[in-house]
């Protein structure tokens, strides 16, 4: 007996669509509270099928740029499902900004990221943090295109599937807590002006920054998860992330993005996600191919 294996969807793919489910039934039922709901549904029945279209061509063709293209789309999508989270998370709570800043107030006795920016208004100083945080999307095509271009595609889909799993988790709690951060909180919300990053800074939070996704610090989060990852697989780029990953701690609260608590939750869940994410995917893997073709011959 001959049997020839192909695959459906990736566990990358079934986790967007799992993803997409989950909160097309929530949308569902707060309908009448979401801001254009016939479109967030609109949404996610096109990314569905781009993702069906895309693993189809995939397993008809065997195209090198559709299997690129099927394996960089989900990545992507992050750039929407980041921002939509702020017309979804106040069905459940009203905004919960004034318990994380009392927190901080409790701990610390004041508003670290108030008081940050103030102590170090240096042009320079801002420049660093501003890099800090924008260090973030640069680690994350970063490792995006090191993986793909590295490892073999276990590998990569290993990778992928864990940095998204973490990332719909964190996106899955800005949904239920809507916190929106200091620099919305706040009135007086600036910070010193640098220089090349803090543009590019000011840039991607004019087009990119909602009110969403304070609590926990994804940023923390997911820096903390690709030093997880490199620590495994390559460890002279850990070590170069390493200090990157500090500056941008620090970052959070400068820019006032977080509140401290947010960056401690971030250090928490971090792991957990990392762990979950790693074990899922070793279950996943097996299952996500389907028996297509099976050919019997009889030896006489």
């Amino acid at each position: 007996m001959k049997i020839k294996y192909k695959q459906i969807l990736t566990p990358t793919e079934i986790i967007i669509v799992c993803y997409i489910l989950l909160t097309a039934i929530y949308v569902l039922v707060f309908f009448r509270h979401i801001e254009s709901a016939p479109q967030r549904l609109a949404y996610r029945g096109i990314f569905l099928l781009i993702t069906a279209l895309l693993a189809w061509l995939t397993i008809k063709s065997n195209n090198k740029v559709v299997k690129y293209i099927r394996y960089i789309f989900p990545v992507l999508l992050i750039v929407f499902w980041y921002p939509e989270t702020s017309y979804l998370n106040d069905c459940i709570f009203n905004n919960l900004d004034r318990y994380f800043a009392d927190a901080d107030q409790f701990l610390f006795g004041c508003q670290p990221s108030l008081l940050f920016s103030k102590v170090f208004d240096q042009r320079f100083f801002s420049e660093l943090m501003a890099f800090g945080y924008f260090s973030f999307y640069l680690t994350i095509a970063f490792t995006v295109i090191y993986f793909y271009v590295k490892f073999d595609r276990r590998i990569y889909e290993k990778i992928s599937f864990i940095v998204l799993f973490s990332f719909f988790a964190y996106y899955l709690i800005f949904i239920l807590l809507p916190v929106e951060g200091p620099q919305f909180y706040f009135p007086c919300n600036k910070i010193p002006e640098g220089f090349l990053f803090y543009k590019m800074l000011a840039i991607v939070q004019f087009y990119g920054e909602k009110r969403t996704g304070a609590f926990p610090s994804s940023h923390i989060g997911i820096s903390l998860i690709f030093l997880f990852i490199f620590f495994k697989y390559n460890r002279r780029i850990f070590l170069i992330l390493l200090p990157i990953f500090v500056i941008l701690a620090l970052s959070t609260v400068y820019i006032k993005a977080h509140y401290i608590i947010d960056v401690i939750a971030g250090f928490v869940t971090a792991p957990l996600f990392y762990y979950l994410a790693y074990k899922v995917f070793d279950k996943m893997w097996p299952i996500s191919y389907s028996l297509l073709d099976v050919n019997f011959s009889n030896k006489k």
